[in-house]
């Protein structure tokens, strides 16, 4: 067997999922409940009566292709005006993330920096390609606030990608605008603008601002902008998503994705299709947005720290010491264990976000109002129980 597979652990989020039981909480997986647009399946099915379920071309059909050319365009691209050559339609953003690592990194010179707390795909990715990893953390005092500094120190010789999430999985966080020029100007400054910033933006639609979240790919040429439809518009089944960034790495990355996939649905690009074309990407940012409110209520209520998220659906929770074990490894896996037993309610530990997010749990507000705020209510009251 290929050794770089047993290097690679399983999901740790799937591992605590499974062992939910029917009437458990399940604040856990961060699957949107909403229920889908059916006007875009419709637009679909009818679609397809008329021309059939052909397979797609290999980087997506033309017109999808230029409509997120054009909704990625709405920022002023450090790269000069998007077009269908910037983009590439991929099975989910995870498939995206992968192209975007096997692309530009060769496995024998060059390494890539990841930024924690982060999502537990991007060090695995690299894994499976041979590419080396390090980590650069955020600090926990400051609820992990975004530091371009912090990045640019860790920045070596051999780093060839950066992969920056905004709005951050598992904290909420943004990356605010300021610090992303300062993570371009720092990189131009020591002439280091040939590192690549993979930009997972796959939550951009859902932010707590009326704004949209600032994207890097504005100030720095070298961003890669990974997205989907999965959280923006609850069709994780669907699995539509999408790689932009300069015409030459595309057309490399689309050399991979045909022999990975050949080409993603025809019928799921249909609906993608109508869902751009028709401006729906961010239908359901207020409904995450007043969601966002119950949650820190009853995090309030229940004296639990959540750091406030700006964008996601989802809250950093961190447990206090003597819920952990102090600061020995492995306490929040420890933590999300007995909440599961003890009270009920899924959660995933921090330490699956990396060691930056040992001490903490992350939570999420995608079901119904109701179970959060008792699924909280709960880990409160555990929390309280434990320090008896």
């Amino acid at each position: 067997m290929n050794p770089r597979i047993s290097l690679i652990e399983p999901s740790l989020i799937r591992a605590i999922n499974d062992r939910k039981k029917p009437g458990d909480i399940d604040l856990g997986l961060g699957e949107p409940t909403l229920p889908p647009d059916m006007e875009a399946f419709e637009y679909a099915m009818a679609w397809t009566r008329e021309n059939g379920s052909r397979y797609a071309p290999n980087a997506g059909q033309a017109e999808l292709r230029e409509l997120i050319a054009a909704y990625l365009g709405r920022a002023e691209w450090a790269i000069g005006g998007l077009s269908a050559g910037n983009v590439c339609v991929t099975v989910g953003s995870e498939e995206a993330l992968y192209l975007a690592v096997k692309t530009v990194c060769d496995p024998a010179r060059h390494e890539m920096l990841v930024i924690e707390p982060g999502f537990l795909a991007y060090p695995k990715i690299a894994t499976l390609e041979g590419v080396a990893t390090r980590s650069v953390a955020l600090d926990p005092d400051n609820d992990f606030q975004p530091d371009a500094g912090r990045v640019l120190e860790a920045v070596q010789p051999e780093t060839r990608l950066i992969v920056l999430n905004t709005p951050t999985n598992p904290t909420g966080r943004v990356w605010p605008a300021e610090e992303l020029r300062k993570l371009a100007a720092g990189l131009a400054a020591s002439g280091r603008e040939d590192v690549f910033i993979l930009a997972d933006e796959v939550y951009g639609e859902i932010h707590a601002g009326q704004e949209y979240p600032a994207t890097i790919a504005t100030w720095h040429s070298n961003t890669l902008v990974a997205g989907s439809l999965s959280k923006s518009n609850a069709l994780t089944g669907l699995r539509v998503g999408w790689l932009a960034g300069p015409a030459e790495v595309i057309t490399a990355a689309i050399k991979v994705h045909q022999f990975l996939n050949t080409g993603v649905a025809t019928f799921a690009q249909r609906v993608a299709v109508f869902l751009f074309r028709e401006g729906r990407l961010g239908d359901h940012a207020p409904i995450y947005r007043a969601n966002r409110e119950h949650m820190l209520a009853a995090a309030n209520r229940s004296g639990l720290h959540v750091i406030p998220p700006e964008g996601g659906f989802y809250g950093f929770l961190r447990l206090p010491s003597h819920c952990t074990g102090g600061s020995i490894m492995g306490g929040s896996i420890s933590a999300a264990e007995r909440i599961i037993e003890d009270k009920r309610v899924i959660t995933v530990p921090g330490v699956a976000f990396g060691a930056a997010g040992e001490g903490w749990i992350r939570i999420s507000w995608v079901a119904p109002v109701e179970q959060v705020e008792e699924g909280i209510r709960r880990i409160g009251e555990w929390t309280r129980e434990e320090l008896r």
